[in-house]
């Protein structure tokens, strides 16, 4: 079973984009203390929010109605008038953020559980639900075994903790399970708020394994966590030898682009090695898996990447994008103006274009920026064999743009569950700013990327051709059921 982190889970939250450049962040001088807020103070930032998405945001009635989006600002200003903690004024503004059901305007999870891992510890646990329990993921300390259900966490019930998440997290469209997804990385993180415990303190769990046990868990200080996936390549390859032939898998963890480079190697490596096995006829390569769990997107150039590697046919993606132009958006822009001269009529000759009209495209305005340069295939590594391609919960935005050039194409099946948006297109561009009152960050989406032609939004999440659910059998005995379909898929394909 493939494991992936809290820290990056939570990481691409709030940075989940199709952008043409970074997630652009407005620093703070000072980190605000977690105490008491006013009520007046979280009603001010409330305020703030709602001006900031309508000035920022290229189309906020997209997944609700104007009359919607009012109420659920009104609600969010009854919901702690009289004041609260740090972690209260962060749901009101997610209570008010989450009406648009658009996962790149949000609270910035990233930095919330930063700020309050500071203070309250890291919980080094992760969980999943499987059947509506909650089961350890991972255990950095290595003491509880994958797989291991927990009953009752500090007194409380493991399953009210994670009903105290889902408030938090955004929603893209109707995509509750990729909710669901999110709400279990965020579990750990409340778990030290709600004991009220700090770094060096323990929490009791009550878990079910043959003993039944009651264990005393310390807290660690974010300091001792390490983040072992930020030097790994985000492409993963692995062949494995069937009856038949071999079967390659491809997992691909992110398109961000800080290690840019490493990745357009590893990929292109990859697809050396498939072309090198179909060249034995003794080994013929029975087909491709490619594993977008976990993938949440990134910069559209690198989802791009592997287009040409797979299709025989031109692919135009995306069709377009649809920017709006605040001050703040301009300023950024034109703070990052300078850009390295490429070839004409390339892709990255469209993409300078792009970010050109981002910088001039006047302030209070949207606009809309078409793409013509297609992606096309390969001369000497394209591979035309079957494809399984693998989603989740926690594939979104780029992963899920390229699920909907796979399943529009027919270039393949898809396995597993619905992820974090719909076949139709995605926002994206996110902003991140600092409320002045309480310094808590949101990002607010600022552009919406389309892909086709159609322009047609929808609001469901896009399904799997065959869907594969985990179960607890799964989960302790280390199963992938989701790959196993998939290569029972791929070995029926003549």
């Amino acid at each position: 079973m493939t494991h992936y982190t809290k820290t990056f889970c939570l990481l691409v939250i709030g940075l989940l984009s199709f952008q043409p450049a970074s997630v652009w962040s407005q620093t703070s001088e000072a980190k605000p203390e977690m105490d008491f807020i006013s009520g007046d103070a979280i009603q001010l930032d409330l305020d703030s929010l709602r001006q900031w998405v309508l000035d920022m945001h290229p189309a906020p009635y997209t997944n609700c109605t104007k009359t919607e989006f009012e109420a659920a600002y009104e609600a969010a200003s009854r919901m702690y008038d009289g004041g609260g903690s740090r972690m209260a004024a962060a749901q009101a503004y997610a209570r008010f953020l989450n009406v648009m059901k658009d996962s790149h305007s949000c609270v910035s999870l990233k930095s919330l559980s930063e700020e309050l891992a500071q203070v309250h510890g890291v919980f080094p646990i992760e969980v999943t639900t499987v059947e509506n329990r909650v089961f350890t993921l991972e255990d950095a300390s290595g003491r509880i075994p994958t797989g291991t259900e927990i009953k009752m966490v500090a007194g409380k019930s493991a399953r009210s903790v994670l009903g105290m998440a889902l408030p938090l997290v955004a929603q893209e469209g109707e995509a509750q399970v990729a909710r669901l997804r999110l709400a279990d990385k965020l579990w750990n993180d409340l778990v030290p708020i709600l004991s009220h415990s700090q770094p060096g303190d323990s929490i009791e769990l009550f878990i079910t394994d043959s003993l039944g046990a009651r264990v005393m868990f310390p807290l660690v200080h974010p300091d001792l966590i390490l983040h072992h996936r930020e030097n790994q390549s985000p492409v993963h390859w692995s062949f494995q030898t069937e009856n038949h032939g071999v079967t390659a898998i491809l997992t691909i963890s992110s398109f961000q682009p800080h290690r840019k480079n490493r990745y357009i190697r590893d990929l292109k490596n990859g697809f050396k090695v498939i072309r090198d096995i179909n060249r034995e006829e003794s080994t013929p390569l029975i087909g491709l898996i490619i594993d977008l769990r976990g993938n949440a997107g990134g910069h559209v150039s690198l989802m791009e990447e592997l287009v040409p590697y797979i299709s025989s046919q031109p692919v135009l993606l995306p069709h377009a994008v649809q920017i709006r132009q605040s001050q703040h958006t301009y300023d950024q822009y034109r703070a990052h103006a300078f850009q390295w001269p490429v070839r004409k009529k390339s892709k990255k000759w469209e993409m300078s274009h792009f970010v050109k009209a981002l910088r001039t495209t006047p302030v209070d305005s949207t606009a809309e920026v078409l793409f013509a340069q297609a992606s096309l295939p390969h001369k000497r590594l394209l591979y035309q064999g079957p494809i399984a391609l693998i989603i989740d919960g926690l594939s979104a935005s780029a992963s899920v743009s390229m699920a909907s050039w796979f399943v529009q194409s027919a270039r393949g099946k898809t396995f597993g569950e619905p992820p974090m948006g719909s076949a139709s297109g995605t926002f994206g561009n996110p902003y991140q700013r600092a409320l002045p009152e309480t310094g808590v960050r949101v990002n607010i989406a600022t552009a919406r990327y389309f892909t086709s032609a159609s322009r047609i939004w929808e609001s469901r999440p896009l399904l799997p051709d065959f869907p594969v659910s985990w179960g607890i059998h799964d989960l302790i005995h280390g199963n992938d059921p989701v790959k196993d379909a998939a290569k029972t898929w791929i070995l029926e394909q003549p």
